[in-house]
């Protein structure tokens, strides 16, 4: 199956360059936005993955889960992700959830 990254309305988010991809996630990331999120990520899978997050000043619960679930997967893979830039809100998020961004990325010596 294809998929269709120009009909996600989050599609400007991603941008590859070098062979990686970069997943800029926009101020809001509502729990609908999630399947959005998860194309983004299929999208850019077997590849280093960086994401900045230094804009998001809301994200609801299922796109964390949809991260997490993408770090499961790039461990597995044994290829990278990881996060260029986190905002306050972000880090809030994941202080509420008990998380940090450590366990939504992969690919290196602390993350193995």
């Amino acid at each position: 199956m294809v998929r269709k990254v120009n009909a996600n309305p989050l599609s400007k988010c991603l941008k590859k360059k070098n062979g990686a991809y970069v997943l800029s996630l926009p101020e809001t990331l509502p729990g609908e936005s999630a399947a959005s999120v998860a194309d983004l990520v299929l999208t850019a899978r077997d590849s280093s993955l960086s994401i900045d997050a230094s804009k998001v000043e809301r994200i609801d619960t299922p796109c964390i889960q949809v991260l997490l679930s993408a770090a499961r997967q790039w461990r597995e893979d044994g290829s990278e992700m990881k996060f260029t830039g986190q905002s306050a809100a972000l880090d809030e998020t994941l202080s509420i959830l008990g998380l940090s961004t450590t366990e939504l990325e992969a690919g290196d010596a602390k993350h193995a």
